[in-house]
């Protein structure tokens, strides 16, 4: 019969999930972390952060909080917000690495910056 640790799970099993959840560092940590969230604001005529890093499949979400839309345009076609009217806002979630420099098409001088890893 098997050893059963103190949970009810076969000891084999208890390692497995403990070194699967094990970080090289020594720290626990789930294997499939849970994407993150980010915002950037539109606001001044800028992006806030003008340089973003996420992971892949993070979930990245501008907000115009100025008085006229904006949008958030890839420099070469990877997404297109079309216009974000005011008070609203837009999400895009990046499936591979990569930097994509992005801007406003109403407004040539608002530039980003988006680094997926």
């Amino acid at each position: 019969m098997a050893a059963v640790c103190r949970y009810g799970l076969p000891s084999g099993v208890a390692l497995a999930l403990v070194l699967l959840c094990s970080s090289t560092d020594g720290s626990m940590a789930w294997a499939r972390s849970t994407p993150a969230k980010h915002t950037v604001i539109m606001e001044g005529v800028q992006f806030s952060p003008q340089d973003l890093i996420v992971k892949a499949g993070d979930t990245v979400t501008w907000v115009n909080r100025d008085p006229f839309p904006h949008t958030a345009t890839a420099d070469h076609g990877q997404f297109d917000s079309r216009a974000i009217e005011p008070g609203k806002s837009w999400t895009f979630i990046p499936k591979k690495a990569g930097s994509l420099s992005y801007g406003c098409t109403y407004h040539p001088t608002m530039k980003g910056t988006l680094r997926v890893e």
